[in-house]
């Protein structure tokens, strides 16, 4: 009981510190991506989401959420995800070609922005989305442990995610996700970079809303709908952008 209350204490400890490091050493980075952010939607246009692996975990962390913004388009194939086979996905996020054959169903139009998550920031897929992306005049930000990804081997493609994206920010993970290493066992445990991801992402749309508050703009943000009133507020805003939006 002692051992597993320390190895808790040590991972809040460890997460508290990182959460803070991430953020101050990024933070002139981030706002500079709340500003795109608010730009893409004072023109009406779509953020996109895309990860493989448990990076899709932050995709559906921004779609369709309270709190969250309704100009999200998340990419999501059942093929990488894991709950149908996790091999498969694993194979296919290492597999040649598949970009634009996975931007091609959601028509992305120059202007609009690409999120891609990848921890390790290796893998060919989320690179080769991220070139391609760009190629299609999309402003990319790329999300990934950078220390990690200076470790991993590349894909054929030569490159890292965060040497392919418009803007590359970092979520300090270590090399392999997890954070604490334990007395008498070889590998580390508890990962981070879900955790950091998802504090990333919902700090950039705290504060794109409220830079488009501040220029006069109500930010497109749905609203619980066990609050009074959710449901036609949020009726409004599924009207606007359904027809933009596949999963909707």
């Amino acid at each position: 009981m002692t051992s597993s209350l320390n190895a808790l204490d040590r991972y809040l400890q460890f997460m508290g510190d990182l959460q803070a490091r991430v953020v101050q050493n990024q933070r002139v980075r981030l706002l500079e991506v709340a500003q795109q952010m608010a730009g893409t939607i004072r023109r009406d246009q779509r953020i996109f989401l895309f990860g493989t692996g448990h990076s899709h975990l932050i995709v559906e962390e921004g779609f369709y959420r309270a709190g969250g913004l309704a100009n999200v388009v998340p990419i999501l194939t059942d093929h990488w995800m894991l709950h149908q086979l996790p091999e498969l996905g694993s194979r296919l996020e290492r597999t040649p070609g598949l970009a634009d054959l996975i931007l091609d169903r959601y028509a992305p139009e120059p202007g609009e922005m690409l999120f891609v998550f990848s921890n390790s920031g290796v893998n060919q897929l989320p690179v080769e989305m991220a070139l391609r992306g760009r190629a299609r005049g999309l402003f990319v930000v790329s999300v990934s442990s950078m220390e990690y990804a200076r470790q991993a081997p590349l894909s054929e493609l030569g490159m890292r995610l965060d040497q392919s994206a418009d803007l590359a920010l970092d979520n300090g993970g270590l090399p392999g996700d997890s954070s604490l290493a334990l007395e008498g066992f070889p590998w580390r445990v508890a990962p981070s970079s879900t955790v950091i991801c998802a504090l990333l992402w919902n700090g950039l749309v705290a504060e794109t809303a409220r830079l488009l508050l501040e220029s006069g703009i109500e930010p497109p943000i749905f609203v619980s709908l066990n609050l009074a009133g959710a449901a036609e507020y949020n009726q409004a805003l599924l009207e606007k952008w359904r027809p933009r939006n596949i999963h909707l």
